[in-house]
């Protein structure tokens, strides 16, 4: 809540909108089974994936066609 100079209350809008991450982190065990899940593929996949093209989730599921 945030007071405004006039000693009114004002509600400030709440982000309630959770974003998925952007990138794939493969030093992180959790993450990578978390992505190989989602993406239907070994986490040995993912990580020769993630090698040839990058850590971007966009980039990966357009190699993998997915």
């Amino acid at each position: 809540m945030i007071i405004a100079s006039n000693g009114a209350e004002i509600v400030a809008p709440v982000n309630d909108v959770v974003k998925p991450p952007t990138h794939i982190d493969t030093r992180d065990a959790a993450a990578t089974r978390y992505w190989a899940y989602r993406l239907s593929i070994s986490p040995h996949e993912l990580n020769a994936a993630v090698d040839k093209v990058g850590s971007s989730v966009a980039a990966v599921r357009r190699y993998l066609g997915k």
